[in-house]
């Protein structure tokens, strides 16, 4: 099976109905994703919800019925990025 790499997905979400679009926007990747004969490996999905003072609404995201885990930070490309965008979690003590 093939499966679908480094892909990014974003939407600002201000409340549960921006949340509720963000999720069809999830479910049409998906579903692309396999008209393509493609999929995506949900165990690597991973949710961050970035900015200062930007506060989850409480939405739980999934994929192929399967959740997508919420994290305060990922590496991108090599590049750590948390979710106030502080540049400390690169500092080494």
């Amino acid at each position: 099976m093939k499966f679908v790499h480094d892909t990014k997905l974003f939407r600002v979400v201000d409340n549960h109905i921006d949340g509720q679009r963000l999720q069809k926007d999830i479910d049409l990747l998906g579903e692309c994703a396999l008209q393509w004969q493609m999929k995506f490996n949900v165990e690597k999905c991973k949710v961050v919800h970035y900015g200062k003072g930007n506060r989850p609404t409480g939405t739980k995201y999934s994929m192929y019925g399967q959740p997508i885990t919420e994290v305060s930070s990922e590496r991108d490309l090599g590049v750590m990025l948390s979710r106030d965008l502080k540049v400390s979690i690169h500092a080494v003590s």
